[in-house]
């Protein structure tokens, strides 16, 4: 008697624990599920162009939000970001974007406005002043150190690093010394709830691999064979 009182009472305990793991399933689901709507709404609703490579159609896209005065979004490019190139740049089913989440000074909005008018003259070129930016810009913690006009006269050879035609340099060179009012991508970070950089998404989920890259490469290969079945 003693012992079906206690298989009686494992049996339930157990049921409540299942039930318990498939509400809790349930409701990572349904957070996913939101956080991937809010995601794609506010992707489409900004009218700012996106940097990317890849393809279009891609089944997976990879998209990073980060700053070029950001020590851990330098190191991430270095790190993580010219991995991903190398391993999934010349898969057409992977496609990277970046968006610049600026910071409130005016290195910040030169950066932005640089990067952004280039990509939409000279998609291919942008990557190079893209990594080149990065390693260029002063640390967050250095920014009262570097004035504005000191980080301008740094930029303008990078420019002619790229050997763009003669138009392109002459507008990237106006933005470096008159740069203007941002298009900004704060209202983004902010319906995301970013509040820090970098952060990555997979296919509009949030990664929280992005340090380590064999955990990250197996999410995304993860992910294209899981969107390969599915279609």
């Amino acid at each position: 008697m003693y012992s079906r009182k206690r298989v009686t009472l494992f049996l339930s305990v157990t049921a409540v624990i299942l039930s318990v793991l498939v509400i809790f399933q349930s409701k990572q689901h349904v957070d996913l599920n939101k956080e991937g709507k809010r995601f794609a709404q506010a992707i489409n609703t900004t009218k700012q162009v996106i940097p990317s490579w890849g393809n279009n159609k891609a089944r997976v896209t990879i998209t990073q939000f980060g700053n070029y005065l950001c020590s851990h979004c330098k190191r991430f490019d270095r790190d993580i970001v010219l991995r991903l190139e190398k391993d999934f740049k010349n898969n057409p089913q992977v496609q990277f974007q970046y968006i610049d989440v600026p910071f409130s000074n005016e290195i910040s909005k030169i950066n932005s406005n640089v990067s952004q008018k280039l990509y939409t003259l000279n998609k291919y070129k942008y990557w190079d002043l893209h990594h080149k930016m990065f390693t260029a810009s002063p640390k967050a913690s250095e920014l009262n150190k570097t004035t504005t006009a000191h980080y301008q006269q740094h930029l303008l050879p990078l420019i002619d690093q790229l050997k763009l035609d003669q138009s392109t340099t002459q507008k990237l060179q106006e933005l470096i010394k008159k740069p203007k009012a941002l298009n900004r991508t704060h209202g983004l970070a902010h319906q995301l709830n970013i509040d820090h950089v970098p952060v990555l998404y997979i296919n509009q989920r949030r990664s929280e691999n992005i340090t380590d890259y064999k955990a990250l490469k197996r999410e995304i290969i993860s992910t294209l064979n899981n969107t390969t079945k599915n279609r």
